[in-house]
C-alpha cells in the first residue's frame, strides 16, 4: 500500500503538496517532556533499555517479517497477520497529535454515517521501555520561560489514556514500534461510543470478539483508522431481537503544525467561534483569560504584492471537496454554495481562497477518503433529519482550522421548501407548489450550503444582521444585491416582507457583514509578528464601521428585539403586518397551489401547519419589543452605551399587534375548505395553543421585571408594567367592556389568560417584586366586569362563562377559602 496525494488542481488554484516524510521528520529535534522519565533521553539516545518485564525489545525482523504490509506515512503501518503495529518515528514522540473519531456507518436509528463523535488532544511519549498515550489539554497555559510554568503544568497532569510496550526498535533506531491490536480493539473510551450514546442505547460492554480493525492507513500528516465495533445493547435503535449495535468508526490521527499560526484576538464586536486559555504568565494581576479567534491560515503567495494592496492567491488555498454520495443535480448549487465566499475573501486580499471540487473516483484516487481529516468534505448524508450543519475542528493553540466536515442531510430540502413557500409564494409564482424545478430548489441548495461554510470559516449566527436592513428596502432590488439581511450567517430566511408586484427578490445571499468579518479576520496586518502587535489595528478596524448598523453583530437573544432568529427588518410589528397579509393570501389559494392529482392531502396538511407556525414566528419577534433592551456591543472609548431600553412607545405597538393579529380570532386562518380536508377536528387547538403561548411570552416574569426596573430607572420613555397589563386585559376581555357575547375561541383564550396569572402568583420571583399585587389587580378587575355585564348578556352559554370565570378568580385569590 502506498500514501495517496491530493487530487490534481488546475495551476490556477495551486495547493501546497504534502511532502513531508517520516526520514525528514526524524531530523527535527523532539520537543522535551519533563514530566517523563529519561524523555530527553530517550529522543537522542534510542538505545534499548535493559530490564523490561518483558525481557526487551526483540529484533525487528522478528516482530515485522518479510511477509507484513506496510503502509509508510506519519507513522509507518504494518499488517502483519491480524495484528496492527505502529512504527512511530522518535523524533514525533512529544508531538501533538489531534485524535478525531467519526461514525462511518452506523444501524437505523443510531445517528448517521459521517457525524463527529469527539475530538482530542494527544501525545505519545516515552518512559522507559514503554510509549505512554496521554490526553493534552490547552486551556491553562504559560510561556515555558516564567517560573509559573512549573506550576501550571503540576496543575495540570496529563492523563494516560494507554501504555505500550516497545516491541522493536527500527533498523536505524530511529523509531519505535508498538503493537496496536489490543488497543484497537478494546473498549478505550477514547475511541469509543460516547457516554450519551451509551446511555441511550443501554451499551453494557463491548463485544470484543466482534470488533475488529478493517483498515489502517497512513497518510504524510495522518493515520486513517476504520474500526467496526459491536456492543451488547439492552435498547438498540433498531433490530433489537439481536440485543446488539454495531457500527464503524473512523479515526483520524492528524499532526498538529510544528509551527503554530500567530493566533488573532476575539473582540467580541465581530462574530467569530472562539478558544479560551487561561494565561497565568500573563503580566496582570488577576487571571487573565485570552481568546482566540477560530480561522484557516491563509498566508499571501506573494508578500510585496498583497502588501501593495494587490489581490494574491494564498500559499494554500481552502478546498472544499464534494461527496460523491452527492446526487449530480445538486453538485453544481453546493460548490456555488462554497465559492460564493471568495468575494469575501477579495475584501481581505486573497484571490482564489476557497474553491470546490468534485471528490476523485476511485479510478481517479483508490485512497481517498471521504472520512479522512486531511480532506475538508461536504458530506451528503442519506438521513431523514431536517437539517445541515458546519462543524469543524482546530488546534486549541492557536484556533486555526485544520479543517471541516459540513454534514448535509439528504431531508434539508425539505424545511427549505416549506420556508421557501409560506414566506414567499404570495409575491413569488416560482414558490407555489409542493415540488419546486430543480434550478429553484438548487438556489436554495446554495444558500444553506453557503451559511454552512461560513461556519467553518469561524463565523457563528450573527442574529442581528436582518435588523440593520429598513422594512422599506426589504421591497426594493436592494435585496438582489445584498440580501434579506447584511448577513448570511443570520436566520433570516426569505423575504416574507415583500407584497405582490413588489420588484424585490426573495433569497438571502453574503451580505456587508460577512465580507466584512472575513476581512477583519483574515487581513494581514503589515508587519505584525505576534498578535499582541495586531490588537490596535483590529480595534482600529472596528471603529472604522463604528454606527454603521451593517457591521453590527449579534447572538440570538431573549430580551433583544433586534437580535433574534428567522425575523427580517428592522421594525418587528410592520415587518409581520407584511408577513400575516401573505399568510392571508396563501391561505386562500393553499388548496390550488399544494394541489396534486391522485395524491393525499398530507402536502396539504403539512403546508397548512407550517402557515400556523410562520404566524406563530411573528409574534415572538414582536413580544420581544415588550420590556426589550438592544444591546449594540460597545468597548471603553466609544460613544454611547451597549444597552438601550426599548422606547415604551414601540412596545405599546407591540400589545396593539397582538391585540389586531393574535387575540382576536384569526379568522382567515379558519377555512373549512381546508380544515376537513386534513382532520377531524382540532382549529379551536391549534389556536388556542398558539394564542396561550403568546401570552406566556408576554407574561415571563422575567420580562415584567425588566418592564419594572425600566419604570424605576427612567420613567419618561418606559411603559410601566401595571399599563401594560391593563392594555392586555383590555384586549383578552373587550367583550366585557362592550356587554357582548364571547365565541368560544374568544371563552378558550381567557380561560388560558386566568391560568397564566394563576401561574404567575405561584411563582416566587414574582411574589418577591409588584408583579404579584399588579396581576391580583388584574384578576380583581375582571371579576368586577364579568359580574357587571354577567347580568346584561342573553347569551347562555358566554353567562355559564362567565360564572365560571368569577368562581376561578375567587379561587386563585383565595385557594384557601
Amino acid at each position: 500500500m502506498t500514501t495517496s496525494s491530493r487530487l490534481p488542481i488546475p495551476s490556477l488554484l495551486l495547493l501546497a503538496v504534502l511532502t513531508s516524510a517520516p526520514e525528514a521528520l526524524a531530523q527535527d529535534p523532539a520537543p522535551p517532556t519533563p514530566d517523563t522519565v529519561d524523555a530527553d533521553a530517550a529522543a537522542t539516545d534510542p538505545t534499548p533499555p535493559q530490564g523490561s518485564r518483558r525481557g526487551g525489545p526483540r529484533p525487528y525482523d522478528q516482530v515485522i517479517p518479510e511477509t507484513a504490509e506496510s503502509d509508510v506515512g506519519l507513522f509507518t503501518v504494518h499488517s502483519v497477520d491480524e495484528d496492527w503495529l505502529f512504527e512511530i518515528p522518535v523524533a514525533l514522540l512529544g508531538r501533538e497529535i489531534l485524535l478525531q473519531t467519526r461514525v462511518t456507518q452506523t444501524a437505523t436509528g443510531a445517528g448517521y454515517g459521517g457525524e463527529e463523535e469527539a475530538t482530542v488532544v494527544t501525545r505519545w511519549e516515552r518512559r522507559g521501555e514503554r510509549i505512554l498515550l496521554r490526553l493534552v489539554g490547552h486551556r491553562n497555559t504559560a510561556a515555558d520561560s516564567l517560573p509559573i510554568f512549573d506550576a501550571v503544568r503540576n496543575s495540570n497532569f496529563e492523563p494516560i489514556l494507554e501504555a505500550f510496550d516497545i516491541e522493536a526498535y527500527s533498523p536505524d533506531s530511529t523509531a519505535v514500534v508498538l503493537d496496536v491490536s489490543e488497543f484497537l480493539t478494546s473498549d478505550a473510551p477514547i475511541i469509543g461510543l460516547s457516554r450519551r450514546r451509551r446511555d441511550d442505547y443501554g451499551v453494557r460492554s463491548l463485544a470484543s470478539d466482534r470488533t475488529f480493525v478493517e483498515s489502517i492507513r497512513s497518510f504524510p500528516e495522518n493515520i486513517e483508522i476504520r474500526r467496526t465495533v459491536t456492543y451488547g445493547a439492552s435498547d438498540p435503535p433498531s433490530n433489537a431481537v439481536g440485543g446488539t449495535l454495531s457500527m464503524q468508526l473512523g479515526h483520524s490521527l492528524l499532526l498538529l503544525p510544528a509551527d503554530p499560526m500567530t493566533p488573532r484576538v476575539w473582540d467580541e464586536r465581530v462574530g467569530y467561534f472562539s478558544i479560551r486559555q487561561n494565561d497565568f504568565g500573563a503580566d496582570a494581576q488577576r487571571l487573565l483569560e485570552r481568546r482566540f479567534i477560530q480561522r484557516w491560515r491563509l498566508e499571501p503567495s506573494d508578500p510585496a504584492a498583497y502588501a501593495r494592496g494587490e489581490l494574491v492567491d494564498p500559499v494554500e488555498p481552502i478546498v472544499f471537496y464534494i461527496d460523491p454520495a452527492t446526487p449530480k443535480k445538486w453538485r453544481p448549487y453546493l460548490r456555488q454554495g462554497v465559492e460564493d465566499w471568495q468575494e469575501a475573501f477579495e475584501a481581505a486580499g486573497f484571490r482564489n481562497a476557497i474553491v470546490a471540487l468534485e471528490a476523485p473516483t476511485l479510478e481517479e484516487d483508490p485512497e481517498f477518503d471521504p472520512a479522512d481529516a486531511r480532506y475538508s468534505i461536504i458530506r451528503y448524508l442519506a438521513s431523514s433529519v431536517e437539517n445541515a450543519s458546519g462543524p469543524s475542528f482546530h488546534d486549541p493553540r492557536t484556533g486555526e482550522i485544520l479543517g471541516a466536515h459540513i454534514e448535509w442531510h439528504h431531508n434539508v430540502m425539505n424545511p427549505m421548501r416549506n420556508y421557501y413557500f409560506v414566506q414567499t409564494a404570495a409575491a413569488n409564482p416560482e414558490a407555489r407548489g409542493v415540488q419546486f424545478e430543480d434550478d429553484v430548489m438548487g438556489r436554495l441548495v446554495r444558500y444553506v450550503a453557503a451559511h454552512e461554510v461560513g461556519h467553518t470559516l469561524g463565523l457563528p449566527h450573527n442574529m442581528k444582521g436582518h435588523s440593520s436592513v429598513s422594512v422599506d428596502l426589504l421591497r426594493t432590488r436592494w435585496v438582489c444585491e445584498n440580501g434579506t439581511s447584511s448577513s448570511i450567517m443570520d436566520y433570516a430566511r426569505f423575504n416574507y416582507v415583500a407584497q405582490p408586484g413588489d420588484n424585490t427578490c426573495f433569497i438571502p445571499r453574503i451580505g456587508p457583514y460577512d465580507k466584512w468579518a472575513i476581512e477583519w479576520g483574515y487581513r494581514v496586518v503589515p508587519g505584525a509578528r505576534m498578535y499582541e502587535e495586531e490588537r490596535k489595528t483590529l480595534r482600529e478596524w472596528i471603529l472604522d464601521h463604528a454606527g454603521e448598523n451593517l457591521y453590527r453583530f449579534g447572538d440570538p437573544s431573549s430580551s433583544d428585539p433586534s437580535s433574534t432568529t428567522e425575523a427580517l427588518g428592522d421594525d418587528p410589528v410592520r415587518a409581520s403586518d407584511y408577513g400575516v397579509e401573505n399568510l392571508k393570501r396563501i391561505v386562500r389559494n393553499l388548496r390550488d397551489w399544494s394541489f396534486e392529482e391522485g395524491e393525499s392531502y398530507d402536502q396539504l396538511d403539512e403546508l397548512y401547519g407550517e402557515v400556523v407556525a410562520q404566524w406563530s414566528l411573528y409574534v415572538g419577534h414582536v413580544v420581544l419589543l415588550v420590556g426589550g433592551v438592544e444591546w449594540d456591543r460597545k468597548a471603553q472609548g466609544q460613544e454611547g452605551r451597549p444597552y438601550s431600553p426599548v422606547p415604551g412607545e414601540r412596545q405599546r405597538t407591540a400589545i396593539d399587534y397582538l391585540d389586531r393579529q393574535v387575540f382576536r380570532t384569526p379568522e382567515w386562518m379558519i377555512d373549512t375548505e381546508i380544515l376537513y380536508r386534513i382532520e377531524r377536528s382540532g382549529i379551536q387547538d391549534r389556536i388556542l395553543n398558539r394564542q396561550v403561548s403568546a401570552l406566556g411570552q408576554v407574561l415571563q416574569v422575567a420580562r415584567m421585571k425588566r418592564m419594572i426596573e425600566q419604570e424605576a430607572l427612567g420613567p419618561d420613555g418606559s411603559y410601566p408594567l401595571h399599563e401594560m397589563l391593563t392594555d392586555l386585559r383590555a384586549a383578552i376581555w373587550a367583550e366585557l367592556g362592550e356587554r357582548q357575547a364571547v365565541d368560544p375561541f374568544r371563552r378558550n383564550l381567557q380561560r388560558g389568560y386566568l391560568d397564566r396569572m394563576e401561574t404567575i402568583l405561584e411563582n416566587q420571583d414574582a411574589v418577591r417584586t409588584d408583579i404579584a399585587p399588579l396581576v391580583r389587580g388584574q384578576l380583581r378587575a375582571v371579576e368586577a366586569e364579568a359580574a357587571a355585564t354577567r347580568s346584561e348578556i342573553a347569551d347562555e352559554v358566554t353567562r355559564l362563562h362567565l360564572d365560571d370565570v368569577i368562581a376561578r378568580i375567587a379561587r386563585i385569590l383565595d385557594p384557601e377559602g
